[in-house]
């Protein structure tokens, strides 16, 4: 069960560090086909294809700086398992300007399948802010 674990905690950070990196294609390929993104005050996005709609954009526009603050909980249900952690993410548009943030103070719920090869796709994740807007 720790192995499982280790292996959900490790996509989550390879999640971040795609972010960071501004590698859209190694972070589109942590979702599952039919994966939906819950972002905050917005509609969900169900599928790859709408969720590489709205975000290629967002990786090709700004540079951004994800902090993962906490891994709170990585429980792991057979071929499921949940995360739940704290972040913040800061972006710099790339055509030059000021860093903003994302996202000062925010939380995250990710849902991860088992692939048959035994890596870990997300498959739901929810995020909103702690504090109000």
């Amino acid at each position: 069960m720790a192995e499982n674990s280790s292996a959900v905690e490790a996509t989550l950070r390879r999640y971040g560090s795609a972010v960071n990196d501004g590698d859209f294609e190694a972070w589109i390929s942590l979702w599952e086909e039919d994966g939906r993104q819950m972002p905050a005050d917005a509609p969900a996005r169900v599928g790859v294809a709408a969720i590489r709609e709205a975000m290629q954009p967002v990786f090709e526009a700004l540079n951004l700086d994800f902090q993962m603050h906490s891994i709170d909980d990585v429980e792991v249900f057979g071929d499921v398992a949940l995360t739940r952690c704290t972040y913040s993410i800061h972006a710099t548009p790339k055509a030059g300007g000021e860093t903003f943030p994302v996202m000062a103070d925010g939380k995250a719920l990710t849902l991860f399948k088992r692939q048959s090869n035994d890596s870990w796709k997300i498959v739901y994740d929810c995020v909103n802010a702690n504090t109000p807007a």
